[in-house]
């Protein structure tokens, strides 16, 4: 929610608050109904040498399951997948039958090094992660998910563009990711650092972080939650996510989608208002990605 005129956020807010008691609700009926559930945590280490915290929540057996990948959006750690105000738990993943793994990506949370405003170290955190998740005897070959929120994408996408052949995921579910440099200036400040490493080589550091050039890329299945009023850019989200879809379903991903409109379409920007948005409610937007992932990891 960060960079929303303050009234805005206060009404976002109070929207998830409103929604709590429902996802409540259900989160007990699926662990009521749902395989009991455990959860641990380990360490990674990238590239770099940095430790990477990892927390697993998943049914406690050792069946071999699906498995999907939290990545978090701007400033945050893998903590945020346990609040009920983000729009997806790990608990409410895992509940589906599925082994979630979230991270801390470097310099958040408890993993090391300085946060780099998802630049090559952050990305190499989520490669480490994805190595981990591969390399699990517990979890299904051909049945690894990545779910990525808000600036999350700028995570996903060019670690998926240059790994997804060697970690042959099915799928990028993508929640609200920014289109490029603009989009992601304007939905927040830069950390310090960032805006120091900017001023250094903005080429350099666009290079690492904008999400569109990895989209023709994508070796997996592409699949965008978009509202119509973004969560962090209002009206301005739809466009970059008809542009993110459009080069995606271009580019090499076997299929895409936005929302539940017909898939694998190249959507154009003067066609916004003909498309199906996702529900802004966090209650319905909760239950439509957790429809998306089950239907998808049955298949």
């Amino acid at each position: 929610m960060l960079g929303l005129p303050d009234a805005r956020r206060i009404r976002r807010g109070l929207r998830a608050v409103s929604a709590l008691p429902g996802r409540q609700l259900r989160s007990a009926r699926a662990r009521h109904n749902g395989p009991k559930l455990r959860r641990t945590s380990t360490y990674l280490t990238n590239t770099s040498g940095y430790r990477i915290f990892v927390r697993v929540t998943e049914p406690d057996d050792e069946l071999v399951r699906p498995a999907v990948v939290l990545v978090p959006g701007r400033d945050k750690d893998g903590t945020v997948f346990d609040s009920a105000l983000y729009p997806l738990t790990a608990r409410e993943v895992a509940s589906l039958g599925v082994r979630c793994i979230a991270f801390d990506p470097v310099g958040r949370g408890k993993s090391w090094g300085h946060d780099d405003f998802c630049g090559s170290e952050g990305q190499d955190a989520l490669r480490a992660v994805l190595d981990y998740t591969h390399s699990r005897r517990d979890v299904r070959a051909g049945s690894v998910g990545v779910a990525s929120f808000s600036l999350g994408l700028a995570l996903a996408a060019p670690v998926l563009a240059a790994h997804g052949d060697r970690l042959p995921t099915a799928f990028l579910l993508d929640w609200e990711g920014p289109v490029d440099r603009d989009a992601i200036l304007r939905s927040g400040d830069l950390p310090p650092a960032a805006r120091a490493a900017l001023a250094r080589d903005p080429d350099v550091f666009w290079a690492h972080r904008e999400p569109m050039p990895s989209m023709d890329d994508l070796p997996c299945e592409y699949i965008r939650i978009q509202a119509r009023d973004d969560h962090a850019l209002g009206p301005r989200g739809a466009q970059g996510a008809v542009a993110l879809v459009a080069e995606a379903a271009r580019g090499r991903a076997p299929h895409t989608r936005l929302n539940d409109n017909r898939p694998d379409v190249a959507w154009r920007a003067d066609q916004v208002e003909e498309i199906s948005w996702a529900p802004s409610s966090p209650s319905r937007l909760n239950r439509m990605l957790l429809e998306v992932l089950r239907e998808r990891l049955a298949t």
